[in-house]
């Protein structure tokens, strides 16, 4: 699997406050069946503590870290942004932080407010060439009270991820029906740990998710969503978006229409 959206680097924002914690997270995730993870720090906190070259010298130093332990996790550089006219205006000059180098931009929305600019917001950073990823819809309330706002930013070409853990109820019931709503609309196009801890509070792991996604919506989508899509973003080619979940109906029965 491959893991787009992780907070696995040490003592930089709210993921682990040392290098120790951030090494279990590494071990977790590799024993999970994580091949490759891009390293998504707040944008926020990158800025306030240098930078694009001291987030490539973080990940330099966790990448020796790992190789000195025999960890063989792979490890890419990116950034979580918080949607901001700030962000529209680093994407316009093209020093927004990308995802392992492609043209794919992680971005988050406010969980409790639907800011006024979004999608204006959203389309200016389409024009200047980046595709957004909206991390985790599942969660935003406004997205949970009105999927059809997340149908109409994918249908623009906005891209969506949802975190693992909220098919699996992590973060409580709305999230996951909510989570399970948009993979059945096909509006989902990654799952990701949205790790920041090797302990039970979110985990950089994944193998869990995707059996449920398997379960909800086939075998195909869970590779889809777990592989295949992630490691497009990795390499920087195109994503697929799946199609609405077809339901299915239950063997064995015979249907009358009262006719």
């Amino acid at each position: 699997m491959y893991d787009i959206h992780c907070h696995i680097l040490p003592d930089l924002d709210d993921g682990p406050s040392d290098l120790a914690a951030s090494l279990e997270m590494a071990r977790l995730a590799t024993a999970d069946g994580t091949h490759t993870t891009i390293a998504t720090p707040h944008g926020a906190q990158v800025a306030a503590l240098g930078g694009r070259a001291a987030l490539e010298e973080r990940v330099r130093s966790f990448c020796q870290a790992m190789l000195s332990q025999s960890i063989p996790l792979k490890l890419a550089m990116g950034v979580e942004y918080l949607l901001t006219l700030d962000l529209v205006r680093e994407a316009q000059g093209g020093m927004a932080i990308t995802l392992n180098g492609s043209r794919y931009l992680l971005v988050e929305i406010d969980f409790q407010q639907w800011p006024p600019y979004t999608d204006e917001a959203l389309f200016q950073v389409q024009l200047a060439g980046y595709t957004p990823i909206l991390a985790h819809p599942e969660r935003q309330a406004t997205i949970q009270q009105s999927p059809a706002l997340l149908e109409g930013l994918v249908e623009r070409g906005v891209l969506a991820e949802v975190t693992g853990g909220s098919l699996l109820g992590d973060f409580g019931d709305t999230a996951q029906r909510s989570a399970e709503e948009l993979v059945r609309r096909g509006l989902v196009h990654f799952i990701a740990s949205d790790g920041h801890s090797p302990t039970h509070n979110r985990p950089p792991v994944m193998a869990a998710a995707r059996a449920a996604l398997a379960r909800l919506a086939g075998e195909e989508t869970a590779h889809l969503l777990a592989i295949a899509n992630p490691l497009a973003v990795v390499q920087g080619g195109p994503v697929t978006t799946p199609g609405p979940v077809q339901p299915t109906r239950a063997k064995g029965f015979r249907w009358f229409t009262g006719r």
